[in-house]
């Protein structure tokens, strides 16, 4: 699956754990409710469907594994809870100390994206994405943010239905942008600074792409970057690729047991082999592309 499908999907599942995040929290007379319990229920609330939902695209999409669709909704949902209430906290301090306004609720929901993306960099256990998930979940939740806040000062003296619509329409936006434009952005500035991706060419994920961020596993493991199931000679571990100063270099899984990977027909030698760009990685019998963009 191209890169843009990725990014499609997130902001599809984005959106769908916005309306979540809307109907269960809306369940709850937060209006009544002291502001800083308030802001936590929905800064947990928030976070916890639209982390879950998009921690969910990797397993639902690209890997198409009920395992790692779980974990990963388990996962990015734990992490948006806590990413959740911390961002919506700190923007409700900034709100109060701002004077309150439209900057003040954007900025709520801006520090909501950026503990967000961090969050999902801190769950691969890659510091660079997280890195580069903050980037971009800033940017996610300010542009989320900016048009929920807009939209609610515009329709403030509607009726009660409006205000309703307006509310799920607004975590909607936002769980959207989260997710949408959270992966555009971290795969822009991936691009820009590790210029390395894997593209799978044959067997029954033949289409997917990864980008290679500090390191890409290769294998049968579900848990790979690089999801090769069902393939002949496929260890679960098979292939490693890292991020080196210098370039990219390729070396064997310390559990691959012995199985080989060849790199333009060629064994690569335990201590691994540099990659060029188009250079045909064969797993098993599963052939794998790296691209130096």
């Amino acid at each position: 699956m191209s890169k843009r499908l990725q990014i499609y999907y997130n902001a599809v599942f984005g959106a769908i754990g916005g309306l979540l995040a809307w109907f269960v929290v809306g369940l709850f007379p937060t209006a009544n409710w002291n502001l800083w319990i308030a802001t936590t229920l929905v800064g947990a609330g928030a976070g916890l469907f639209i982390g879950g939902a998009v921690g969910m695209v990797d397993g639902v999409v690209i890997k198409r594994s009920a395992r790692r669709a779980l974990i990963g909704a388990a996962l990015g949902g734990l992490a948006g809870a806590i990413s959740g209430v911390a961002g919506l906290l700190i923007g409700q301090l900034a709100f109060i100390a701002s004077g309150g306004g439209l900057v003040g609720r954007t900025l709520g929901w801006t520090m909501l994206g950026l503990f967000l993306g961090i969050g999902e960099g801190l769950v691969e256990r890659k510091m660079k994405r997280a890195a580069y998930g903050a980037v971009g979940g800033a940017l996610a939740g300010f542009i989320g943010g900016l048009i929920y806040e807009v939209l609610t000062q515009v329709f403030l003296k509607d009726s009660g239905a409006a205000q309703i619509f307006l509310g799920a329409l607004g975590l909607v936006l936002i769980g959207a942008s989260l997710g949408g434009i959270t992966a555009a952005a971290t795969e822009f500035i991936a691009r820009v600074i590790d210029k390395g991706v894997l593209v799978v060419k044959s067997g029954s994920r033949a289409g997917n792409e990864a980008r290679i961020v500090e390191r890409a596993r290769l294998g049968s493991y579900d848990g790979c970057e690089v999801y090769l199931p069902g393939g002949q000679g496929v260890a679960r571990e098979h292939a490693i690729v890292l991020k080196r100063p210098d370039g990219f270099l390729i070396t064997p899984a310390p559990t691959a047991g012995g199985a080989p990977t060849l790199v333009n027909q060629r064994l690569i030698p335990p201590s691994g082999q540099k990659l060029n760009d188009g250079d045909t990685i064969a797993v098993g019998n599963i052939n794998v592309v790296f691209q130096a963009r």
